[in-house]
């Protein structure tokens, strides 16, 4: 015999509503990691482009557009993630508490306002799966960039 705790938490509308939240989580965790491939693959792009002169060594400040870019899109899906990660929380320790859980079922609703939202993002530019990898990125470029123009002047002065 079951108990009504265990009942509704083997509903099968709390397990597709935990499915759908672990779905949304899983794409922006997804979404995030694909961030992090297409900046180092453009980076590296534009490192090679300078390096054989294809783009003078002057225009390496444009290695930093994409790596904004991606830092704010990256942290915009972290910020994505931890909301319905606090989502997922909250829904599951009303169904555990025995709250009224009901309106929560199959929706999405109730999201945090735009100001909060980007607090939120604010917050995962300092995440250690942002600041780190992105800080990294912006360090590289800028050591490279005396690199360049020593590279610069040398093939000027035909040395």
């Amino acid at each position: 015999m079951c108990t009504p705790d265990l009942q509704a938490k083997d509903k099968s509308s709390v397990q597709a509503q935990i499915q759908m939240y672990q779905g949304i989580i899983g794409r922006m965790a997804n979404n995030s990691a694909s961030c992090k491939t297409w900046a180092i693959t453009i980076i590296a792009a534009m490192l090679v482009l300078i390096a054989d002169d294809k783009i003078g060594s002057s225009s390496m400040w444009i290695c930093y557009v994409p790596v904004i870019l991606f830092l704010f899109l990256d942290s915009y899906y972290l910020a994505l993630e931890k909301i319905f990660r606090d989502k997922q929380d909250s829904f599951l320790s009303k169904v555990n508490s025995d709250e009224d859980y009901y309106s929560e079922i199959f929706s999405v609703g109730n999201m945090p306002t735009k100001k909060q939202q980007f607090c939120k993002i604010t917050e995962s530019v300092k995440s250690l799966s942002i600041f780190p990898f992105y800080g990294l990125i912006i360090a590289f470029i800028t050591a490279l960039w005396p690199v360049s123009y020593t590279h610069l002047r040398a093939h000027e002065t035909g040395a």
